[in-house]
């Protein structure tokens, strides 16, 4: 069962390992992460703006008592004035758990939340009567304590859904993102982490809501193959940390001279084909790899401008299609 009613400050403050801290321990070094951790910093606006778009879409009459918009003028005054920054700072003293938007950010997040409660995925899994929003799960792994915050959670369909905001919802835009910042590394976390903590999770999807009108959103998920290889990342972030903090030695970077590598190397790796190779590779027609992809939804990655599929995600495709086939000259 995860835990509810954590307040944000709480959950982001207390000591377990997050996903976050354990995607930093692989991109930098312990002792970049243990500095961040002892010395954070003050909120951005960014963040402020995801966190508002977050509670407004989840939990409205949260975001009704927690954020409000910052007035223009103040008697008359603007911003720069002495008068206003006196009286917004009596405002600010008077309701210190409100959290102040410019007029065109709150408008731009009211729109945003509108569209993703538009969206028919949410739509569904907001219905259901045991959907956990914001729940807390903690778990040990590899000898570290570690912590999971799923934005909801469906413990009935085992379905994980997380929210992102971004400039680019298409596939190939929110592939780019996938890939900046380490979102498959999240999907491993929270599967793999819910699991440890007693949960049964089967799926995951991304819920992308762009930040300009018309505020489009799109779902998404990530490839199997590409979750098992980021949960094998997970569990050497969470033995790195439980090694250092049982030492108490938290490393920089290396001492010794490293050599660069300084081609860039394509992160799509061979385990995956264009239509026209993919026909090639199991001998058919492209018309016929033109309709497993239609038929069997598959997922694909973009690689420049072209779309690559998964060969085991397309070998899956052709026996269940076979199975079907036999299954009808039975009957």
């Amino acid at each position: 069962m995860l835990t509810q009613g954590i307040e944000n400050e709480a959950y982001h403050g207390s000591s377990e390992l997050s996903r976050s801290t354990a995607w930093n321990l692989l991109t930098t070094c312990p002792a970049k992460v243990k500095h961040d951790r002892e010395n954070p910093s003050p909120a951005t606006p960014a963040l402020i703006i995801g966190d508002a778009f977050h509670t407004a879409t989840l939990e409205p009459a949260r975001f009704e008592s927690e954020f409000a918009v910052k007035p223009k003028q103040i008697s008359g005054k603007g911003p720069v004035s002495a008068v206003y920054k006196e009286a917004f700072a009596e405002m600010q003293a008077e309701e210190p758990q409100v959290k102040w938007l410019t007029e065109s950010d709150y408008q731009m997040v009211c729109d945003m939340a509108s569209s993703a409660l538009d969206h028919p995925i949410l739509k569904q899994y907001l219905a259901e009567t045991d959907a956990v929003i914001e729940g807390t799960g903690y778990f040990e792994c590899e000898g570290a304590k570690c912590k999971v915050r799923p934005d909801l959670y469906l413990p009935g369909a085992g379905v994980v859904i997380d929210l992102k905001s971004t400039m680019d919802a298409s596939a190939r835009g929110f592939a780019k993102s996938v890939r900046q910042f380490g979102y498959a590394f999240q999907v491993a976390w929270y599967l793999e982490g819910l699991r440890l903590a007693g949960e049964k999770p089967t799926e995951f999807i991304f819920l992308a809501v762009e930040k300009k009108a018309p505020y489009l959103t799109a779902a998404y998920s990530i490839n199997t193959s590409e979750i098992q290889s980021q949960t094998d990342a997970m569990y050497k972030a969470c033995r790195i940390w439980a090694e250092c903090t049982e030492n108490n030695y938290f490393p920089g970077y290396a001492d010794n001279v490293v050599p660069l590598e300084v081609e860039r190397k394509s992160s799509i790796k061979a385990d995956k084909l264009c239509i026209k190779d993919m026909a090639k590779h199991f001998d058919v027609s492209r018309t016929y790899v033109y309709r497993m992809l239609r038929d069997y939804k598959l997922n694909f990655t973009y690689l420049g401008n072209r779309k690559l599929y998964e060969i085991a995600d397309f070998a899956k495709a052709v026996k269940m299609d076979n199975a079907k086939k036999s299954k009808k000259e039975a009957a």
